[in-house]
């Protein structure tokens, strides 16, 4: 069986995986959404059974023609009412558009290119009783509902650090493919959700007010805290406020080896600081992945060092009270015993 589709991988999980795993059937998939190739088009002439889920891009309809002429039994998988125009005005105008342009345009081709219609609801289903339409069971796939191990990382530079985001992106790259279950939230605007919306399962988050930027943040949200910082005087005068964020959220924060951290991270004590190589950073996250007692004992010992801060305790550099006791005669407005 061939499914034909264009990221709908919801609609297979709910509806056909399962059925069709008890089927021994042997699935092949294609994206609707790029125009067939010379493969693709084989692929189509060669197999028995066709679903095409959601979308009829009109690149493939001379492809699918052909292959239900070579014998192939050609469905039409609906899980939203898309063939009715009269719909289209509640959508938004993008959406509207598109599904438009990759299906309703298309409706007169369903009855005589393809031989059923599969529908996912009652409504659909008493809908489009004339042409044919049979009901699908919502069969979830068993994966759906097993636990899945998880590992939360976040990057929580703002939109200033673009030379960081850039860096961050390759590093997420190689991340995401050699480890499965590693989820990333990032915050940033529209720039760098289009620098980081083709990786799997990283988050962008909109920049937001202080007091829901703490809420997102809080403890337990984040296992691993990313905290790269390239050379360059601006990133010198900073203080090492993301350690207090690691700190908030229970995180074993990973640093750049560099001022501001330099210095006052305790090397494998409250974080790790690394150098600049994505292959040392990569194995650093990979330790704490199979390390779960060591990621936990550096976010502890993060954790305790900023409550330490917090309560006036030593700092580990530097001076630590304010004090306005000359700021008045002889222009000395800060007191640094």
């Amino acid at each position: 069986m061939l499914l034909l589709h264009q990221g709908a991988g919801s609609t297979i999980d709910h509806f056909l995986k399962a059925p069709l795993e008890r089927l021994e059937a042997r699935l092949i998939e294609l994206d609707s959404g790029q125009k067939p190739t010379s493969l693709d088009r084989a692929a189509l002439v060669m197999t028995r059974v066709i679903v095409v889920v959601r979308y009829l891009p009109r690149p493939w309809l001379r492809a699918l023609a052909r292959a239900r002429a070579a014998g192939a039994h050609l469905i039409y998988l609906m899980d939203d009412d898309l063939l009715d125009p009269a719909l289209l005005a509640e959508l938004p105008v993008p959406y509207r558009r598109r599904v438009r342009r990759r299906i309703t345009l298309q409706r007169q081709r369903i009855p005589g290119l393809f031989d059923q219609l599969w529908v996912t609801s009652a409504h659909l289903a008493e809908k489009y009783a004339s042409l044919g339409a049979q009901r699908l069971t919502l069969k979830p796939h068993s994966s759906l509902l097993e636990p899945r191990p998880r590992l939360q990382l976040a990057y929580l530079g703002t939109s200033v650090h673009e030379r960081e985001f850039i860096w961050l992106r390759k590093l997420l790259v190689s991340l995401q493919e050699r480890q499965p279950h590693t989820h990333v939230e990032v915050f940033g605007d529209l720039s760098i959700n289009r620098l980081f919306r083709d990786l799997p399962r990283v988050r962008i988050l909109h920049p937001m007010r202080w007091s829901s930027y703490l809420a997102e943040t809080g403890l337990g949200r984040v296992d691993v805290l990313l905290t790269p910082l390239l050379e360059s005087p601006l990133n010198a005068a900073r203080a090492p406020v993301k350690f207090i964020d690691a700190a908030r959220c229970g995180a074993a924060g990973l640093y750049s080896d560099r001022v501001p951290y330099r210095g006052f991270i305790r090397q494998g004590v409250d974080g790790l600081l690394l150098g600049d190589g994505h292959e040392e950073w990569l194995e650093a996250i990979e330790r704490l992945i199979r390390d779960p007692g060591e990621r936990r004992r550096l976010a502890a010992a993060g954790r305790l060092r900023a409550l330490e801060l917090s309560r006036g305790g030593p700092p580990g550099g530097g001076p630590s009270e304010i004090s306005l006791d000359h700021a008045h005669g002889d222009g000395q407005a800060w007191d640094n015993p």
